[in-house]
């Protein structure tokens, strides 16, 4: 049959989610800390004001989740792709116009964070998933590289922009990137392997895969999947708060540093270039954590998560008492590979710890909650500084924050072992 002998699709979407996922999330999210000093003196906002619409923008695309799970599962990837990104473009593209610090907030914090949160976090999180058992942690990693290749080019970019036209130019070209995804999407993307006639891995139809929830004994593979729970049953564990925190205690430093790294550089007297050059760094660096997290289908994916908080730990603490350039990009190299390394290992943790029946409503919900602090982390950073004249308190409740989500992620075990004893 035609079906059996079609090339393997999985790996040619891990490539359409590689772009979907960076076009459509990279440029938003790392164009707008970095545009924080044109947009307070342009718009009068204030830091307090730069942190709490960023962090409504990252709530937004998170409170968005468990709708866009319930779609992806209705509809699919490609729909339910598609038509995030045709509304993040719409909401870039007002963003662009904005003439108060309401509208802004609205159209990007909004309409751009509902655009993305159907389009970007959770369908990466779910392609994956769906195609993959062995080769999982190999293939989350390159989708999720995506963003950070991407946003290391954000700020240099950004930059020239500015020096071109302004901050409103910059989000017009992001509003029409968004709308290419959307085409992408709608022309390349596709929901399943079964769809396909084809099973996760490329596998043979006639190769032994009982209930494809477990690799066949024979295969070398970290992958070991529990008993099938649904989503309720996950969301009920102590396991399911205990990570929930473990990625609270990885994504919530980062974005903290995402709104404000740039104005926290240029209080050290960096100048506009310098702190460029540095954030593009921390992305491009944390690109090689990406893909240095698909150690897990090797590794039992807790350990390398621990790993991962306890070096972002030392990049967070370091940045907190930097005074040289040197000094700041030797931390934000740490903080970089951290986050990276953490950020892929984040669902995979989830697939293995709950099962892939109840992945996509866990994990949602997962980013649902998280999104939430998300959102108070960098309104509680901004208004520190706008007290303080300083990041460095904030810097070091963060990295205290990432050695107990290390700590916290080593001492979990699964569902099925706890209750085996």
């Amino acid at each position: 049959m035609r079906n059996e002998t079609r090339p393997f699709r999985g790996w040619f979407l891990v490539g359409v989610g590689f772009l979907v996922y960076g076009l459509g999330l990279g440029p938003a999210y790392y164009s707008w800390g970095f545009l924080a000093p044109e947009l307070v003196a342009d718009l009068g906002l204030t830091r307090a004001q730069i942190g709490n619409s960023f962090g409504l923008f990252t709530l937004t695309f998170a409170l968005t989740s468990p709708l866009a799970a319930a779609a992806l599962e209705r509809f699919g990837l490609r729909v339910v792709e598609t038509a995030g990104s045709a509304l993040a473009a719409l909401g870039f593209g007002l963003t662009s116009v904005a003439q108060s610090a309401t509208e802004i907030t609205v159209a990007f914090a909004l309409v751009g964070g509902v655009g993305v949160g159907f389009s970007t976090l959770l369908p990466a999180h779910v392609l994956p998933v769906y195609w993959f058992r062995r080769y999982r942690a190999r293939a989350t990693a390159v989708i999720l590289l995506g963003a950070a290749v991407a946003g290391a080019f954000v700020p240099s970019i950004d930059d020239w922009i500015l020096g071109a036209r302004d901050w409103r130019m910059v989000w017009k070209c992001i509003a029409g990137v968004s709308a290419g995804v959307a085409l992408l999407a709608a022309v390349f993307l596709r929901n399943r392997p079964e769809d396909l006639g084809q099973l996760p891995d490329g596998d043979a139809p006639e190769e032994p895969a009982p209930d494809r929830t477990l690799d066949p004994p024979d295969r070398k593979s970290i992958v070991q999947e529990p008993a099938a729970l649904t989503t309720a049953q996950a969301i009920r564990t102590p396991q399911f708060a205990v990570v929930t925190f473990v990625c609270l205690a990885n994504t919530v430093p980062w974005r903290i540093f995402t709104a404000h790294g740039r104005l926290h550089f240029e209080d050290l007297g960096f100048p506009s270039a310098v702190a460029a050059a540095i954030l593009g760094v921390r992305v491009g660096v944390s690109a090689l954590g990406r893909l240095s997290g698909a150690a897990s289908d090797f590794v039992d994916p807790r350990s390398v998560l621990a790993l991962a908080l306890t070096v972002t730990a030392i990049g967070m603490g370091g940045i907190a008492f930097s005074t040289t350039s040197a000094a700041a990009t030797a931390c934000i190299v740490l903080l970089g590979f951290g986050y990276g390394v953490g950020f892929t290992n984040e669902p995979l943790v989830y697939a293995r710890m709950f099962g892939t029946r109840a992945f996509v409503g866990s994990n949602g919900l997962r980013i649902a909650i998280v999104g939430v602090f998300g959102w108070l982390g960098p309104s509680w950073a901004g208004a520190a500084a706008d007290r303080t004249e300083s990041y460095a308190s904030t810097f070091v409740v963060l990295t205290m924050l990432c050695v107990l989500g290390a700590v916290a992620i080593l001492l979990c075990r699964s569902p099925e072992r706890t209750s085996n004893g």
